[in-house]
């Protein structure tokens, strides 16, 4: 054993000897292993970098991490950073945290992560709450713009030094979001700053501990030799002339020396603020920050990057982040010139980490950096985020006009089909109405036949749409209802909610009837029986008679609401109606039997508020005519635009509302005999949703069961508080929609929790007139809060405006409707009752056969 150390002692000492005798050839030794070692290391790094895995982070709308679950992901993205194959070298360990955006994105910044293909499993999960993973291929390859700007951050300031540890409320990302803010995607503009991480090797750190502290005793031990040279110096001035002269002058003289020389002592060293973040190694990190930005325009691509410099100043505290290179006069010396931009590529396409040229710092300092945007984070709106407006674009509702991050406004849509329930609220006058106005004169003009119904209890919307309306292919398609009977010749069109002539099937008609009475008066099983069951058999028996009289021809003859009157008071009538009526079995008996025993006091429940009805002639004269010109089922199937102006203000009118809603939400129903590829949309606006609410009790069934059957509803309120419970949970529960102009504190609270503390109340409290905040749904995402301006139908739609066409709009519009003057409508629902008597004198009982669902059909020859 002996001999083989001395063997091998002089055998180094031999080459020593050798290598002390040529030194030429040792150093071309030294350098050929040299070059060879580092050539294997760049092709080992090279491949070990190929073998890499992409994934997407995604963050809810609720991401809120605390500074936990921050350390928590960052100490696994550093283990996931030192993955890899056991023959790849250190810089290929890396773990590269990408922020980017550009067209193919799927928000105004998203955030990659790039680390070694054996990472995987590890980040096949995250500690952050609201973080969604996603596995991505590889970069999609898109032709580059021309112009391309690169920059690379390094920390300048002490080595020991911190950067500012920037609070996670406002998002840290949000100036990087800023920056990019107004990239032109569309045109293939691109910014993307990488973050790679490397975990510390432990001798490195061991090392630079070590040239720290002696750095820091050198200084001490200078200063002490300054101050001890100091010291002696001024010992020996007490000796000088100019001193002895200034004590003899002073009176000073021959008292003892003032100073004493004292050896100066050394300064103490303190470990934890010499070595300042070097203490720790838990979370020490080498990182090298990366920035690309591509433009249509080189002055465009360096502009971006100078923001992305200025955003990243937010991390500045005792270092802080600056951009590598050098100022030559008018030339700058960095990664944009040809002899620094190959490096800068390599490190860009393959995520490896230099050691010389990466910064050292802790986790907690860029943790802002090593996370994906959180809610406190405001997203511009981008371009492709949500479709613009333009009259006359098939598909599209108009909402608004956004003003962009560059300043200019677009007005903002979504699609027709992804709009379903809409809701608005805010204070009167400040543009809910208007904004569907708009809405509706855009789904006159969209061209793919889609219909709609606007319920306008003031009036005033039609006369503001008029103008825009005047085109002879949507006055083909307009059905105008003015139940309000204003104007000196009032005319009006027809429905008999009792009619079958358009083929309603019977007993969903009866249903509407009745339902529409018991919702509006409050009847039910419990508190008013009786009423219930004798209208509910008198709605049988004369739509029974009308499904007789149809198959006998005469329309003309059908009976209507104002028929329950004589048939419960006439017997002679009661007795015709029931001997040409094909009752069941069942109901015959009732009218037999059971209807005799009811004391005639008992009538008025019934008959009251249909005489109340009577009472307007407007109502009489609309409800009072035996064949329907108004047929919501074919207006729905057409595509028709119906605008109906009740008044609303009082039991009268809301009984009127009662059965027109009624009848929507059976004639949705009835279409589930059309292919759902074939219903066309049907968009119904509900201006002062408030008024109608406590008419109907069916909004809530329509927001939610009619949309299957191509019916959307959209709703405008002052207060959303003071509608029902039921109506207001399920709008709010469907909503395609939610938008508020100003608002008062108490209103604002209910929308802003909506939007789950995105906006503050206060801010919806002070919007001006015409503003809304509004969220939207596109693609399946929600859009939004949004502030915007209201659309104005003057505004968007000036070219279209035809004023001196109104007059010809509203003829049309009753010629389509078949509307007839008022008064001479009257006359006949005066005798309407003689009329159908009459026809069952002339009329021998119908024969009539049942379909196998007990449905009566007439036999028609």
């Amino acid at each position: 054993m002996i001999e083989l150390l001395g063997d091998l002692v002089r055998g180094i000492v031999a080459s020593v000897a050798c290598g002390a005798a040529h030194p030429v050839l040792l150093t071309g030794s030294v350098l050929v292993v040299f070059v060879v070692a580092e050539a294997v290391t760049v092709r080992l790094a090279r491949a070990a970098s190929r073998r890499r895995v992409r994934l997407r982070m995604v963050p809810s709308k609720t991401f809120d991490p605390d500074t936990e679950h921050l350390w928590r992901s960052t100490v696994q993205l550093a283990s996931a950073a030192s993955s890899g194959p056991w023959w790849a070298p250190r810089r290929s360990r890396t773990l590269r945290a990408c922020l980017r955006a550009d067209a193919d994105g799927g928000a105004a910044l998203d955030y990659f992560v790039e680390a070694p293909a054996a990472a995987r499993h590890l980040l096949s999960s995250t500690p952050l709450e609201g973080v969604r993973i996603e596995p991505v291929g590889p970069r999609p390859q898109r032709k580059e713009l021309p112009h391309v700007v690169r920059a690379e951050f390094t920390l300048r300031g002490p080595q020991v030094a911190r950067l500012r540890e920037v609070p996670l409320v406002p998002d840290p990302l949000q100036p990087l979001v800023d920056a990019v803010a107004t990239l032109r995607t569309e045109l293939g503009e691109s910014a993307e700053v990488c973050v790679d991480i490397q975990q510390v090797p432990p001798w490195q750190l061991r090392l630079r501990r070590w040239q720290r502290l002696a750095d820091a005793r050198a200084y001490a031990q200078r200063q002490a030799e300054r101050d001890a040279r100091k010291s002696a110096l001024a010992s020996l001035s007490e000796d000088s002339f100019r001193i002895e002269i200034a004590d003899m002058v002073s009176g000073r003289q021959g008292q003892p020396l003032r100073r004493l020389a004292l050896p100066p002592k050394s300064q103490s060293i303190e470990r934890e603020r010499t070595l300042g973040k070097l203490a720790e190694s838990a979370g020490l990190l080498r990182v090298q920050i990366l920035a690309r930005c591509t433009a249509t325009r080189p002055e465009r691509a360096a502009q971006r990057i100078r923001h992305i410099a200025s955003a990243l100043q937010i991390f500045a505290g005792d270092v802080r982040l600056s951009q590598r290179g050098r100022q030559l006069g008018p030339w700058r010396l960095d990664a944009n010139r040809k002899v620094l931009r190959r490096a800068f590529d390599r490190r860009w396409r393959t995520g490896q980490v230099s050691g010389a040229q990466a910064s050292w710092v802790h986790a907690s300092e860029i943790a802002g950096l090593l996370k994906p945007p959180t809610r406190h984070c405001r997203m511009p709106l981008r371009q492709q985020d949500l479709p613009v407006y333009t009259p006359g674009t098939p598909g599209l509702m108009p909402h608004g006009w956004h003003r962009g991050a560059d300043g200019k406004e677009r007005l903002i849509a979504t699609r027709l089909e992804e709009t379903l329930v809409s809701v608005r609220s805010g204070k009167t006058a400040y543009g809910k109405t208007t904004q569907a106005i708009t809405q509706m004169i855009a789904l006159a003009h969209d061209g793919g036949g889609n219909g709609g119904l606007f319920i306008d209890p003031h009036g005033d919307a039609m006369r503001d749409a008029a103008a825009f309306l005047a085109h002879p292919h949507i006055a083909e398609r307009l059905l105008y209802l003015d139940l309000t009977g204003s104007g000196s010749t009032p005319r009006i069109g027809a429905w008999n909610a009792l009619g079958v002539e358009h083929g309603q099937r019977p007993e969903q008609v009866v249903h509407a009837v009745v339902d529409a009475f018991a919702d509006m008066l409050g009847w039910t099983d419990t508190t008013h029986p009786r009423a219930l069951t004798v209208l509910t058999k008198a709605a049988e028996a004369l739509v029974q008679l009308n499904v007789a009289l149809i198959g006998r021809n005469r329309p003309d003859a059908q009976a209507t609401l104002f028929q329950i009157e004589p048939l419960l008071t006439d017997a002679v009538f009661r007795q015709a109606v029931l001997d040409t009526a094909a009752l069941p079995e069942e109901s015959a008996r009732w009218w037999r039997s059971t209807f005799p025993t009811i004391p005639p006091d008992a009538y008025p429940t019934v008959l009251n508020p249909i005489e109340r009805l009577g009472r307007r002639s407007t109502i009489r004269a609309f409800l009072g005519q035996p064949t329907s010109s108004y047929h919501l089922r074919d207006a729905m199937d057409t595509g028709k635009l119906v605008w109906i102006c009740p008044s609303a203000t009082g039991p009268t009118d809301r009984l009127l509302l009662s059965l027109l809603f009624n009848d929507l939400y059976r004639t949705g129903l009835s279409r589930r005999d059309i292919p759902p590829q074939q219903r066309r949309a049907f968009h119904v606006f509900v201006d002062e949703l408030l008024s109608i609410d406590g008419a109907v009790e069916l909004l809530a069934p329509v927001s939610e069961q009619l949309r299957k059957f191509g019916v959307r509803l959209h709703g405008m309120t002052q207060l959303l508080q003071r509608i029902s419970s039921t109506t207001r949970y399920s709008l709010l529960q469907n909503a395609s929609v939610i938008s508020s102009t100003a608002a008062s504190h108490d209103a604002a609270l209910l929308v802003a929790r909506e939007w789950n503390g995105t906006v503050d109340p206060a801010e919806l409290t002070t919007l001006d007139r015409y503003e809304h905040l509004i969220s939207l749904t596109y693609q399946g995402k929600t859009v939004g809060p949004l502030r915007i301006r209201g659309p104005q139908p003057g505004e968007v739609f000036a070219s279209l405006a035809r004023p001196d066409d109104v007059g010809r709009l509203r003829q049309q519009a009753d010629t389509n409707l078949a509307a007839r003057p008022v008064v001479s409508v009257l006359d006949m629902v005066g005798r309407h009752t003689t009329t159908i008597a009459g026809a069952l004198r002339q009329t021998p009982s119908t024969q009539c056969r049942k379909d196998e669902g007990g449905a009566v059909e007439p036999e028609l020859t």
